[in-house]
């Protein structure tokens, strides 16, 4: 949840704005403390009376991410997805800008601090991660509030990073078929539900929190996999290939089908394409992406893409 980029620090909370609701819904307020994060404002509350602390998160003016999420996670929770339940909150449709929540304080352990002290928690929690990502490609993303709907704008839905790739002939053939494939399944309306980025809460017996639905709506069959394979491989050299497989068997226990395996490749490769374009990006990350094509194409095992 939290950015240490030098742009979001130097953005101006709203304190006081975060200071005048603290002090309205609770006693003993000790201090309202700015958590640094990429799209809403954070903040966490302590307080003088030995509460346990909250936090806070008011939308940035202009913005609808926080009352996105205020109507969409209990909609998320009463299916059985572990994700925050709110002490209060406010979202009314016609000032989403007013919205705010409040979350007690959960206990975190990074993943790569888990996996490296307790590989056995860290594979539960893919396998369950697998579980669960498998359930949320399988909702409506029609019948969850809030959701992000799909639309045909040529200016949105990474269309504009994977025509600009195509067109930049810097890339090698390869890249810029896949490219090619990405765009056209972008131009085809989503049937499932993902787009959320595999922020989580973690506690060390290996269960956790899903956070930041920012977002998260309509998407595409194995997406949402592929987002989550790409968050656990970065967890550690040693620890990724076991990982990425302990997903695939929450995710797929009889194993993928042919059609997924390809999806999943597509939507694999749909990350270090459309990332690196969101600036003209250098020949080293040309080469760095390049390098994640050609792994991806030469195995049909998931493990051995990252």
């Amino acid at each position: 949840m939290a950015s240490g980029g030098s742009s979001r620090r130097s953005r101006r909370p709203q304190l006081a704005v975060a200071e005048r609701i603290a002090r309205r819904l609770y006693d003993g307020v000790a201090a309202v403390e700015w958590v640094p994060s990429d799209e809403a404002d954070v903040f966490r509350l302590t307080f003088s009376s030995g509460l346990e602390p909250r936090y806070l998160k008011l939308p940035r003016p202009g913005t609808r991410i926080v009352w996105r999420e205020v109507v969409m996670l209990p909609a998320l929770r009463a299916r059985g997805f572990p994700v925050h339940e709110f002490e209060h909150c406010r979202g009314e449709p016609a000032d989403p800008g007013a919205a705010f929540h409040v979350t007690r304080e959960v206990e975190h352990v990074p993943g790569p601090e888990l996996v490296a002290a307790d590989p056995s928690a860290g594979h539960r929690l893919a396998a369950r991660l697998g579980q669960l990502v498998r359930r949320l490609e399988g909702l409506d993303a029609g019948a969850i509030p809030g959701s992000v709907r799909w639309n045909r704008d040529p200016s949105a839905w990474w269309r504009p990073q994977c025509r600009a790739l195509i067109g930049d002939r810097r890339w090698p053939a390869p890249a810029r078929r896949w490219a090619g494939r990405i765009l056209a399944r972008l131009d085809t309306p989503p049937a499932g539900f993902g787009g959320w980025y595999g922020e989580m809460l973690i506690r060390r017996d290996g269960s956790f929190v899903m956070i930041d639905w920012t977002t998260a709506g309509a998407y595409w069959a194995c997406g949402q996999a592929a987002i989550c394979l790409e968050g656990l491989a970065e967890w550690g050299e040693e620890h990724k290939r076991d990982l990425v497989r302990h997903f695939l068997r929450g995710y797929a226990p009889a194993g993928l089908t042919r059609p997924e395996l390809e999806e999943l490749r597509l939507w694999r490769l749909h990350g270090p394409l459309a990332w690196t374009m969101l600036h003209h990006p250098s020949e080293e990350e040309i080469r760095r992406a390049a390098n994640d094509v050609r792994r991806s194409e030469a195995s049909d095992d998931p493990a051995e893409w990252f």
